[in-house]
């Protein structure tokens, strides 16, 4: 009665509860997307979406069909996954991650994932985690890597790994030898955005104890921050190893610190239901990926290759 597209078509129509939303997920028009549901519509006799209200709802009738509509996308997808047809989709990954893992290993993950998936394109954007989690509830991106925990209903959560928060700051710029509350307002700090766990975590806790508000100066790239702490404007507070410290090129030094912060922690997110396969595997090559860097370094993965 219908067809595989038709089916695919109703089916992120629901899920993201607009037309606009999933003509831009499956590389279509809305015109298209919208003529294909009049289809389905005009051949069952009755509207499949409330179109009053928006985001769209699914009528009696769409909530019978969506759960058809999955099982039969899903059976699918099971079937092109143990034939092994999934490597040769062809097709663009929306991806979305921090700049913490852009500095560290986003690199080796991309070329793992061509590997797998060698007929796949990856258009990648880097963001802080609130926008980025906004941009998964909407549909505009397919998978992030990114600040977590977080509780998204419909959505997986996998641990990737653990960055320590490290102080850095060129010789000179701190009065003292340690990094300390009662310093801690003499010299700005360079961090991360506002809004995210570290500027607020940072914020809050040197106010309990010093009653002063720190001077913070906030940056969504890491490299302007590690740039700012070259020129002796501030001391930086990033993910340990996003500098070029690891290099041995860079004249930053990691300060101590009597000020402890919790680690940052990295998790995989993607959206469950039809097509979260692909989703799922990225995923577990980035797990990987992580683990590989954190246990054996930068560059003992160059010689990591996944066995998937």
């Amino acid at each position: 009665m219908f067809t595989l597209r038709s089916l695919e078509v109703f089916y992120w129509a629901a899920c993201l509860r607009s037309f606009s939303r999933a003509a831009e997920k499956l590389n279509t028009t809305q015109p298209a997307i919208s003529q294909r549901i009049g289809a389905m519509e005009e051949a069952i006799g009755e509207p499949l979406f409330n179109r009053a209200t928006k985001p769209l709802v699914l009528t009696p009738v769409g909530r019978t069909l969506f759960g058809h509509a999955e099982l039969v996308l899903r059976q699918v997808a099971e079937m092109e996954r143990d034939l092994e047809l999934n490597r040769r989709m062809h097709g663009t990954i929306r991806l979305g991650v921090s700049e913490t893992i852009v500095q560290t290993w986003l690199s080796r993950f991309l070329k793992h994932s061509s590997r797998r998936f060698p007929s796949t394109d990856f258009d990648i954007t880097v963001d802080v985690t609130p926008s980025m989690l906004n941009a998964l509830e909407s549909g505009e991106i397919d998978i992030a890597l990114m600040l977590g925990p977080a509780v998204l209903e419909g959505f997986a959560c996998v641990k990737l790994r653990d960055y320590r928060l490290q102080f850095y700051a060129v010789p000179g710029v701190l009065p003292g030898a340690q990094f300390t509350y009662e310093n801690a307002s003499s010299i700005p700090i360079l961090t991360y955005p506002r809004n995210t766990y570290p500027f607020d975590h940072l914020r809050e806790l040197l106010f309990q104890k010093t009653g002063r508000a720190p001077r913070i100066f906030t940056n969504s790239s890491i490299s302007t921050i590690e740039r700012l702490a070259l020129q002796g404007i501030g001391i930086a507070l990033v993910a340990e190893g996003t500098l070029g410290v690891t290099t041995g090129n860079s004249i930053l030094k990691a300060v101590p610190s009597e000020i402890a912060l919790p680690p940052l922690s990295f998790y995989a997110f993607y959206p469950l239901g039809f097509g979260s396969e692909v989703l799922e595997e990225l995923a577990a090559i980035a797990q990987r990926v992580a683990s590989d860097v954190l246990q054996n370094g930068e560059d003992a993965i160059e010689q990591y290759s996944l066995s998937l």
